[in-house]
């Protein structure tokens, strides 16, 4: 899971933004929506470690303790105003990013349990609400706070729960295929390609022809903007000295079929880099590497065991500056 410098007054800052506190969260007669009910860190807690894993582990106690308050609001969630429940699933997502893994798991397991029993006594909104905002935050490509592997724990609380169908399940079913694969820490799958070669072309395997401390697989397009926006970063960066050493091969994969503007766009890449197709389409079906969106960043080490999966290129930088 993605790691990020944090301090207790950013985390401070993070949650009163969007949490301004549960007035009369509990026995209310007015029928009106509350706001998401605020979580404080204890006063004996002064480390930051332990503050954020705090917040993971006790986000949702005060909104799941809300004794089913009546409202005349149809867009309330279990009497909070939707409003702010977005916005504190936001505060949320982002705590879950600092947070260690034994922290997400435990907040998601209990969360998606107490969402469970909400669902069965007739309350489905929270659960839903959840399942869409983790959905959106966890598994959008696009999110800042993409992580597959948070998600795949949100994952195991779905298919878990008894309230929800197996029809109600089979798309997150097939996210959990998706988000299994190529997880951090697991060997990379190996995969054939054809690169540009000095005579031609060149029939190469992952594993059998990629010789390096690192590899960073660069899954582009040529008529992607964002593509040619890390291309230039990464031509900017300490990692060019890293290709030229040789400690780090790059592979700039093409996964679709118009060959012309591929090899067109071959100049715009450096000549030390391995420019390369996929000739059988493999991996643009999902079977291997769940690509769901280009550009997409994967960096593995000596043994092609995948150390960042779906990164940004800011991330890859990092992770190799500190080697």
């Amino acid at each position: 899971m993605k790691k990020r410098i944090f301090s207790l007054a950013f985390l401070a800052l993070l949650v009163s933004m969007v949490l301004q506190g549960c007035q009369n969260s509990t026995g209310q007669q007015d029928c009106s929506p509350v706001v998401f009910p605020q979580v404080q860190v204890p006063s004996y807690i002064n480390d930051n470690t332990q503050a954020v894993n705090y917040l993971a582990r006790n986000f949702w106690d005060k909104f799941i303790a809300i004794d089913a308050p009546c409202t005349k609001d149809s867009s309330a969630i279990h009497g909070v105003d939707s409003i702010s429940f977005e916005e504190a699933f936001g505060a949320y997502a982002r705590i879950l990013t600092m947070a260690d893994s034994k922290s997400v798991q435990a907040s998601l397991n209990e969360l998606f349990a107490n969402l469970d029993s909400l669902a069965l006594g007739g309350d489905r909104k929270p659960l839903l609400a959840i399942m869409r905002n983790a959905e959106h935050y966890f598994y959008n490509p696009i999110s800042p706070v993409l992580d597959e592997e948070i998600y795949l724990c949100a994952l195991n609380g779905i298919l878990a729960a008894r309230s929800l169908s197996d029809l109600d399940k089979m798309q997150y079913e097939y996210q959990h295929r998706i988000c299994s694969l190529n997880r951090m820490g697991t060997p990379a799958a190996d995969f054939q390609f054809r690169a540009i070669s000095s005579d031609g072309f060149a029939e190469r395997t992952l594993y059998k022809d990629i010789k390096g401390e690192y590899t960073l697989l660069f899954f582009n397009n040529p008529d992607c903007n964002s593509c040619a926006e890390i291309l230039e970063t990464i031509k900017s960066s300490p990692l060019t000295g890293m290709v030229k050493e040789g400690r780090l091969k790059v592979l700039a994969m093409y996964i679709d079929e118009d060959l012309t503007a591929w090899k067109e766009n071959r100049s715009k890449y450096p000549s030390d880099w391995i420019y390369a197709y996929d000739p059988n389409l493999v991996l643009r079906d999902n079977n291997i590497y769940g690509l769901r969106a280009i550009p997409s960043l994967y960096l593995l080490d000596k043994e092609k065991r995948v150390i960042l999966k779906d990164a940004t290129i800011d991330r890859v930088i990092e992770r190799l500056k500190i080697q």
